[in-house]
């Protein structure tokens, strides 16, 4: 009988996807004021329907009726699907309704356009994305759609997440997908429990249903909404990518077929590539060593251009290619540099990443096409070193917020092992700030600073000042100093020290005005260089708990001189305060009467923290805006 039941349920999912148009209600005044609350718009109605007809052959249905309430909600007035060659758009159409549910504007399918799935060139032509924007005339509005997409690729069954957005209510949410016998299916669920959710599932169908769901409204500092919404993931034990099948039941199978698919010539260069590499590390005998050669060296050759690990574009460029062409993507660079570092006998493994500031990562306990960027894993008896292959100007192991910190899918002879990428400790990103500065009788400032990262930090400047004209870091310099008024630089060098993965800055600069004057008295700014007014804004009544994402530590030493003539009437205290969340420390020292030293030291822990430690955060954080504000008092 178990054939028969699965068969059953199989064909009333196909039926209850025929009849779902009709029971969508477009009219937002019967949208219940619990739904409203929060909201700047509302999931009326979204049903998802993956059917596999084989390994190599899946289609998708998708239908989604968004109620957006305001401005606010606009994020869902765009309709975007993509396509590629093994990916076809078989239906797609989108009606907009009014607030009573009348139509507003039904859209033709000239009106969508049709793009390129990438910025600039590519080394890929046939990853697209048809999409219409709509531009609002009035609120609420409804946007309605459905579209339809033929594929081979069974490797990338949808993920349900049917509440991902802050300030967005579900009022209902499906996501049905049936197999046929011999196509086994995978699952795994995540923060389920508390939600409305309900499900009818076997090995070859499943359903699920998320309910009149509330928004949740976003709060300071609180982690992503998908670590603790619903989330459900699904895969299949055989699959197909790109007309290539596959069969896994586990990371290392996985890992294995797909090591086997890229072992394909791609990673092998030709003997006058591999004669040039030899070259460069000829009597090197430390693979470390070579291995920082070889990462220089691709620095200086290449350059990268943007095209997405996904559909249609999840097969690296041949090694060789990218020599010749001088650029790639994540894949072609990272599989060139692979293949220099095997050319002169360095092991170094392809590696899977899900990248961006929001650390995300690969699911350990669930294999599937995850990811969208690639970097390279050099191991080493003392650690894994990790290398970023499209960028030209971070050191050697540099990883920066866009990689650190998460679970990665490393691809080895062996197969898939899942490893973890550096975490910073906060010692490591150190911000050390070395300057004096002279206060002139009539309030100007007169200053040099050197400022050195490391890091995240490191990342964090490079980003920020590398490549920029002298007119762009002038620019720069005065919002980073945005609290002396009237700056003005006469020196702005920086550095991009490589060798010793810190940037480096050598500033000199005046300003006017920059100590207050009242009768005889003149009030000066202890602190230059590094003042903090950061306090992350008040929640009442909070609900949610509180992510420090990274860490830090700033060190400052300033020598201070003030104007002769003057008598000192306050100095500023030395202070320090302890906390869950870091320490700061500040010291002042006495020179003589009219020099000073100035010393200060913030360390930020990262961490989760409860929602009832938000207002002891939010205090240590004034106290140091307020410390760091305070005014030395000279009379005259």
């Amino acid at each position: 009988m178990k054939p028969l039941k699965i068969i059953t349920l199989q064909f009333l999912l196909l039926v209850t996807s025929i009849v779902y148009a009709q029971d969508i209600s477009f009219n937002t005044f019967t949208i219940s004021e619990d739904l409203k609350k929060d909201a700047n718009s509302i999931i009326r109605s979204e049903s998802l329907f993956v059917n596999i007809k084989s390994q190599t052959s899946m289609t998708l249905n998708v239908k989604r009726a968004v109620t957006v309430l305001n401005n606010q909600g606009d994020k869902f007035r765009y309709v975007v699907v993509n396509y590629d060659k093994n990916t076809k758009i078989t239906k797609l159409k989108t009606t907009i309704y009014n607030a009573f549910g009348g139509v507003l504007k039904k859209v033709k399918s000239k009106e969508f356009k049709d793009i390129s799935n990438y910025d600039g060139f590519s080394l890929y032509s046939d990853n697209r994305l048809k999409y219409f924007e709509y531009i609002p005339i009035q609120y609420p509005y409804t946007i309605y759609y459905e579209y339809e997409i033929a594929t081979v690729n069974t490797g990338f069954i949808p993920t349900w997440t049917p509440f991902d957005r802050f300030e967005t209510s579900v009022e209902k949410s499906e996501y049905k997908v049936v197999s046929q016998n011999d196509m086994k299916l995978r699952t795994k669920e995540f923060n389920f429990e508390g939600y409305n959710i309900s499900k009818t599932v076997n090995d070859y169908a499943i359903n699920y249903s998320l309910t009149n769901q509330p928004s949740i409204k976003h709060e300071t500092l609180s982690p992503g909404i998908n670590t603790y919404t619903p989330k459900l993931m699904v895969g299949l034990y055989k699959f197909c990518l790109e007309g290539i099948k596959g069969e896994a039941e586990n990371w290392e199978e996985f890992g294995k077929w797909r090591y086997d698919f890229l072992k394909n010539g791609n990673d092998i260069v030709d003997e006058g590539i591999k004669a040039r590499v030899e070259g460069l590390v000829a009597g090197v005998d430390d693979n470390l060593e070579k291995a920082r050669i070889i990462y220089d060296y691709v620095q200086g050759k290449t350059r990268y251009i943007s095209v997405q690990e996904g559909i249609g574009g999840w097969k690296p460029a041949n090694a060789n290619t990218v020599d010749q062409l001088g650029y790639g993507d994540c894949k072609g660079l990272t599989n060139y540099t692979k293949a220099l570092l095997d050319a002169v006998g360095v092991e170094s493994y392809y590696s899977v990443i899900w990248a961006g500031k929001t650390k995300k990562s690969v699911d350990k306990d669930f294999f599937s096409m995850q990811g969208n960027h690639i970097i390279l894993n050099l191991p080493t008896d003392k650690e894994d070193i990790w290398l970023e292959c499209t960028s030209q100007d971070v050191a050697f192991g540099e990883l920066g917020d866009f990689t650190d910190d998460r679970d990665v899918l490393v691809i080895t002879p062996k197969g898939g092992v899942i490893k973890h990428t550096k975490k910073y400790k906060p010692l490591e990103s150190q911000q050390t700030t070395v300057g004096n500065y002279k206060i002139n009788d009539n309030g100007s400032i007169e200053a040099k600073v050197e400022i050195s990262s490391k890091g995240i930090q490191y990342d964090d400047h490079l980003g920020w000042f590398l490549g920029k004209t002298q007119k762009d870091l002038d620019i720069e310099f005065k919002d980073y100093f945005s609290h002396i008024n009237n700056i003005e630089f006469s020196k702005i060098d920086i550095s991009n020290n490589k060798k010793k993965a810190v940037f480096e800055e050598n500033l000199e600069f005046k300003a006017q005005d920059y100590a207050s004057k009242s009768g005889d008295q003149m009030f000066i700014p202890l602190n230059a260089f590094t003042n903090s007014t950061y306090v992350p804004k008040r929640v009442r009544n909070r609900k949610l708990p509180f992510k420090i994402s990274r860490g830090y530590f700033d060190v400052d030493m300033v020598d201070v001189q003030l104007p002769r003539g003057f008598k000192v009437e306050y100095i500023p205290s030395s202070i320090e305060l302890e906390s869950d969340f870091g320490v700061y420390k500040i010291e002042v020292e006495k020179v003589n009467e009219l020099e000073y030293k100035y010393s200060r030291k913030l360390t930020i822990y990262d961490g989760e923290y409860t929602k009832d430690q938000f207002d002891a955060y939010r205090d240590f954080r004034k106290k140091i805006r307020k410390y760091d504000n305070r005014k030395i008092i000279i009379t005259k």
